[in-house]
């Protein structure tokens, strides 16, 4: 019996042993070493394998996740109509592109050929016009969009074929019927960043406008409860939510119902939201939530690549006045916001948000016997371009919030480090529980009201109201 108990021990003896050898990696306990084993117990025996306490260590990624959101590209014909257009006018923004970890853009179109009859602000693109998307970095397209229908449900379904052959991402459609459901932009060390998009409107009558292909909620009540859902759904799944938008008025500032579709994105659990379609820029808002979060609504990113305002230059005035909807001299066109969203999960989790102002140069400005006019799209420098921004600030009623925001990523007074310590562009992605007052509040049942009509009209900032 008593060589059984000390062969017992050295059993206990040399486990322990080993289990403490592995324990000190962490610092945890003092090394083996210094704790020797009874001289007469040395017999050799199996160690014991004992599991490590506690949950398992989460991954965190070591750099943040990175999503740039862009706005409209659209196939103008003749200009942009063929894929070598399309590739070349991206190609300035390829080294920026190539520095996110995911990269999105509206097509602004349907996927197919045009009849020679066609309206002619019915816009499609060949399946080619999508591949050459990926070659300048673009990672994923929004599709659901107000041209997704010119050419019919057929058009959506090459749309949807087309980009998933490309290897883009598609947001905001989905050939199995569920273009509500988030899409995942990048995941890294197990966090995952996601995109839910729709549109508020769509051109199509019939059938094609009521398709189960795209994602398509109107500006109201249901409209908005439908938002919630679809953004509340991903927030179950992903670590960070970017609502992206397509609505408003074109060629004018954000519209008031179309914000509050985005506060109600916001609400409901989106940490960014990008809105396009108006063809010009918007400032962007910061929203507080009940939550307590600050979130960036990027009213209107405007144009990525297009043919608008080709023949407008310094030193002309940005717009007509006598008609400040004449595409073809409205500079504000040619202007866009490429919104820079960089998710850092070490520590406590938060958004750094930037945004870059993108300028379209176009050939017909200087040349109108060109047929097909070189377009590209490149970073828009103050210094280099101070001609073009001095005589865009000169219109009181355009968005010159943008040359003032401590974000905006060139503006001259600020460097990286300037402008990460500032608060506007950096907010968190912990959600706080709401006072005891707003939970009050939400149980309450509402009075029915009558609601007011929307205007046209959104004023970014009080003192500035008009339109562009």
């Amino acid at each position: 019996m008593a060589r059984i108990a000390a062969i017992a021990l050295a059993v206990l003896a040399v486990g322990c042993t080993r289990f403490f050898e592995r324990s000190s990696d962490d610092g945890a306990v003092a090394p083996a070493a210094a704790i020797a084993a009874p001289a007469s117990t040395a017999v050799e025996a199996p160690a014991i394998v004992v599991a490590p306490f506690g949950p398992p260590a989460v991954e965190v990624p070591s750099e943040p996740l990175r999503v740039l959101v862009g706005g409209d590209l659209i196939p103008h014909r003749p200009s942009l109509a063929a894929p070598s257009s399309i590739l070349s006018a991206l190609t300035p923004l390829t080294p920026v592109f190539k520095q996110a970890d995911a990269v999105v853009a509206n097509y602004e179109a349907a996927t197919g050929e045009l009849s020679k009859k066609a309206f002619r602000l019915a816009y499609a693109a060949s399946p080619a016009w999508l591949d050459a998307l990926p070659q300048v970095g673009i990672t994923a397209v929004t599709v659901a969009n107000n041209h997704a229908c010119d050419l019919g449900h057929g058009g959506v379904e090459a749309t949807l074929q087309a980009a998933s052959k490309s290897g883009l991402g598609v947001l905001g459609g989905d050939s199995v019927g569920d273009p509500w459901a988030p899409r995942t932009l990048v995941e890294r060390d197990g966090k995952r960043v996601c995109a839910v998009a729709w549109t508020t409107l769509i051109n199509a009558e019939g059938s094609c406008a009521r398709t189960t292909r795209l994602a398509i909620a109107t500006e109201n009540a249901a409209g908005r409860q439908k938002v919630a859902a679809a953004i509340q759904r991903a927030r179950s799944t992903c670590d960070a939510t970017i609502a992206i938008i397509h609505g408003g008025i074109e060629y004018v500032p954000q519209t008031p119902a179309v914000m509050a579709v985005a506060r109600e994105a916001a609400e409901s659990g989106a940490d960014a939201v990008v809105i396009h379609h108006p063809h010009v820029a918007s400032p962007v808002v910061v929203h507080a939530t009940k939550d307590k979060r600050q979130i960036p609504i990027f009213a209107s990113v405007g144009n990525l690549v297009s043919n608008q305002g080709e023949s407008w230059k310094p030193p002309m005035f940005p717009v007509l006045r006598e008609n400040r909807r004449l595409v073809c001299v409205n500079g504000w066109t040619r202007l866009g916001v490429l919104a820079d969203l960089a998710f850092d999960f070490k520590g406590a989790p938060k958004l750094d948000w930037s945004f870059h102002l993108v300028w379209t140069e176009n050939e017909h400005a200087d040349d109108r016997k060109v047929r097909i006019p070189r377009i590209v799209t490149r970073v828009l420098d103050p210094e280099k371009d101070a001609a073009i921004v001095e005589r865009l600030t000169a219109d009181e009623h355009g968005p010159l919030e943008l040359f003032d925001d401590p974000c905006w990523a060139q503006r001259p007074v600020y460097t990286d480090g300037d402008r990460g310590r500032d608060a506007r562009c950096e907010t968190t992605l912990v959600r706080s529980p709401p006072p005891p007052s707003q939970v009050a509040a939400a149980v309450r049942p509402k009075k029915k009201k009558r609601s007011a009509p929307s205007g046209h009209e959104v004023a970014i900032d009080p003192r500035k109201r008009g339109s562009i």
